[in-house]
């Protein structure tokens, strides 16, 4: 009795799920996508945890990511994957192997045998149907990369590729070369700089390192080498400083420069402008001093990176 009262209410539970879920269509998946890059400014912003949570479509709880924390988003009544999300450092992070293609491993329990959950995430595959993808810089928060599509699930080595979906994909040769040209732009403003700043921002409790100034809407994440040096520009939270938009362009333009023991310096010419107490305090009063926030262990800025920066800026204040 017990059993069939049981299976009465798993039923019910499935019927109403059914009832109270949107339909799995494309149109429903682009749909959400907008809602997405409204709400991110076009994939600008992090999305929090429990905004994905709460997230209603046509007037019903549709959450886009697992409850539970895994990496896939399966809805009960939908035929494939909703969305993916990878991590920082996570035991399924990606690895960008162009712009815009990514190989993304499958889920697997603790025999290394393939997860259930991977099943809709092949009829994804299977069906080329769009899978939104995330990626989770830091706990709780979210960006959106884009919608991409499932182009290869390999069971045997627990791999898939997927790839940004931007278009019409069999194009002219010129398309083609705008079409890369549009994918590589779409990774660089969805993921990598977000990306650096999440992480950049975080790390410094979103905090001006030079002056402290608490105010997130008025903090940059500075490049302490930028894309010019191929070698040390990647964008890592120990190539990266948190400052405010006047010390971040004074840093830029070599007005101010930190030594690798985190002292700060003013260029000499700065020194002699006469203008008021604003550049007196912020600019001209910082020579001699130190960064107000100072972090350790692997977050700290890399005294390697500032040392040619900094020898940068004697050149420019000689």
């Amino acid at each position: 009795m017990r059993a069939c009262v049981a299976l009465l209410i798993a039923t019910d539970a499935q019927t109403w799920e059914a009832h109270a879920m949107a339909q799995d269509t494309i149109e429903a998946r682009q749909a959400i996508f907008e809602d997405l890059l409204q709400e991110t400014d076009g994939g600008q912003r992090a999305l929090d945890r429990r905004w994905l949570l709460d997230y209603t479509f046509d007037g019903m709880p549709l959450p886009l990511v697992d409850e539970g924390g895994r990496g896939i988003r399966n809805p009960g009544t939908w035929n494939a994957t909703l969305s993916i999300t990878t991590t920082e450092k996570g035991k399924y992070a990606d690895l960008e192997i162009s712009p815009g293609i990514w190989v993304y491993p499958l889920a697997t329990d603790k025999h290394g045998k393939l997860d259930p959950s991977n099943r809709k995430f092949e009829s994804a595959h299977h069906s080329h149907t769009p899978v939104i993808y995330f990626y989770k810089p830091v706990p709780n928060f979210y960006l959106l990369v884009g919608l991409v599509e499932v182009t290869a699930y390999d069971e045997g080595a627990a791999v898939s590729t997927i790839e940004l979906m931007s278009g019409n994909l069999k194009a002219s040769a010129l398309e083609r070369e705008l079409e890369r040209s549009y994918v590589s732009r779409v990774v660089e403003t969805r993921l990598h700089q977000p990306r650096f700043r999440e992480i950049v921002l975080r790390a410094y409790d979103n905090r001006c390192a030079v002056c402290e100034l608490p105010d997130r809407s008025l903090l940059d994440a500075a490049h302490i080498r930028g894309d010019k040096d191929p070698l040390n520009g990647q964008p890592v939270v120990e190539n990266g400083l948190a400052l405010c938009a006047i010390h971040h362009r004074a840093y830029d333009a070599r007005v101010i420069g930190i030594d690798p023991d985190y002292g700060l310096h003013v260029n000499p010419r700065a020194m002699l402008v006469q203008d008021g107490p604003t550049y007196e305090h912020s600019i001209k009063g910082l020579d001699g001093g130190q960064l107000a926030v100072r972090l350790r262990g692997d977050n700290r800025p890399d005294p390697y990176r500032l040392d040619l920066t900094y020898k940068e800026f004697l050149s420019a204040a000689s």
